[in-house]
């Protein structure tokens, strides 16, 4: 095919296959971009049928194909479905009709364990592409659902409901989501406290992991220390009721449903073996000495 001079570093190449060779390995190109750019001069073929959509790429030798799969159909004989759309549509009429009435079988309906695991194999790609699900949520959004869309949906949801596992589950991914992309809220009180453990060098990520997950109990502690098996949580004295303030009495919901959380989670530590330490917002704001002097102590510095 002549002579190839790589368009990144002027080298040059008796072959595409030696272009090829080279720019992957020192430029990453790939095989694709690499023949749109030297052998059809940047433009992507199209189908040849007419529908305008781009073909797929076969190899740097072969190339792209000229068709769309199937629509070479459209430009043969009297079945142009591309020129002719009444032809088309009683096509795909028929089509429907065979499927329903059972004349026609799809793989995925024999009964053994290649298929079922050809199909769990395809649900596990489809569930690891995030590309496909940010467009598929994109191309939905503002598309109101039909009515049978949302007996689908409420008929799924029910079943779910049914499933204790799948519910553990999906609470359990749930809550990691939650933790990875910075669901969970970080109080003023969780900032002061960090500046604290700075004062005795500890450092987040590497000493301590700031709202750590425990997915069995479903909740988050604000602060475990992983080598010394210790944990740490900083109590607001208005929403954890501190004794020694005029909020010790507990009077509002969130205030009984946080004590009640609170119980949990010392119960959890104690089954465990894990030391907690609570701090209260009072002696944080008030005598922060005193903190990092008992965090020092409470952990050995």
């Amino acid at each position: 095919m002549g002579i190839f001079i790589c368009k990144i570093c002027q080298k040059e190449y008796d072959g595409i296959m030696s272009l090829l060779r080279h720019s992957s390995q020192k430029h990453k190109t790939k095989s694709d971009e690499l023949y749109v750019n030297y052998v059809l001069n940047g433009v992507k073929p199209k189908c040849e049928c007419g529908c305008g959509e781009e073909t797929s790429f076969i190899s740097i030798s072969k190339g792209y194909s000229k068709f769309i799969q199937s629509h070479h159909n459209r430009i043969s004989g009297k079945n142009n479905f591309h020129k002719n759309p009444e032809t088309h549509k009683k096509a795909i009429e028929t089509q429907k009709k065979n499927w329903k009435e059972g004349k026609y079988k799809g793989w995925w309906e024999n009964d053994n364990e290649e298929t079922r695991n050809k199909i769990e194999g395809i649900k596990e790609k489809l569930r690891n592409d995030k590309e496909r699900g940010v467009k598929i949520s994109k191309s939905l959004t503002g598309v109101p659902k039909s009515e049978e869309s949302k007996l689908k949906l409420s008929k799924t949801q029910k079943e779910r409901l049914k499933n204790p596992e799948l519910l553990k589950k999906m609470s359990e991914t749930r809550l990691k989501w939650m933790r990875e992309n910075s669901k969970v809220k970080t109080s003023k009180l969780e900032n002061k406290f960090m500046e604290l453990l700075n004062e005795i060098g500890y450092v987040q990520d590497i000493d301590y992991i700031h709202n750590h997950l425990v997915t069995n109990i479903k909740t988050f502690f604000d602060f475990y220390i992983p080598n010394k098996k210790v944990i740490i949580e900083v109590d607001g004295d208005f929403y954890h009721c501190n004794p020694d303030t005029k909020y010790s009495i507990p009077e509002y919901e969130i205030q009984k449903k946080n004590l009640s959380n609170d119980k949990r989670k010392n119960s959890w530590c104690y089954n465990h073996n894990i030391v907690l330490l609570r701090y209260w917002e009072k002696d944080i704001n008030e005598r922060p000495e005193w903190v990092i002097s008992d965090l020092k102590q409470r952990l050995s510095l």
